[in-house]
């Protein structure tokens, strides 16, 4: 049977002219069929059609969102780390808790930056006290 993934075509009738990567990507489709992303597809064809990308292929959609899921754990495991290691230096509390601080820090270590709103309101607009 023929697999074609992004434009390219492997042949898995002949398993030993395969090269390691070939081997490599035709279990990855394999294994992806078994999988549920913890990033659901609707959401990533969303924001992939908002970015002006079109997938057709639904495999490839599988892809970003697997992606996406091991983007976010080792972004939230960098965070844990960090966590650990505030935590460490404390040696009186032995919970964790994660902080923004901590999740932060992870972010800006893999390029992202957070800033915190220019104004936080307590009430709803347009609602008053004086009733």
């Amino acid at each position: 049977f023929f697999v074609d993934l992004l434009g390219w075509t492997m042949a898995a009738s002949s398993a030993s002219a395969m090269t390691d990567d070939e081997k490599t990507a035709e279990e990855l489709l394999l294994a992806m069929g078994d999988y549920t992303p913890a990033i659901p597809e609707e959401v990533t064809a969303h924001f992939l059609a908002q970015s002006g990308f079109q997938a057709t292929d639904e495999r490839l959609v599988r892809l970003v969102s697997l992606a996406t899921h091991k983007f976010v754990a080792d972004l939230t495991n960098d965070a844990l780390q960090h966590c650990k290691n505030r935590q460490a230096a404390r040696k009186g509390d032995v919970r964790l808790v994660l902080t923004t601080e901590d999740l932060a820090q992870a972010c800006r270590e893999n390029g992202i930056s957070l800033r915190k709103p220019p104004y936080y309101a307590d009430t709803p607009a347009g609602s008053s006290d004086a009733g």
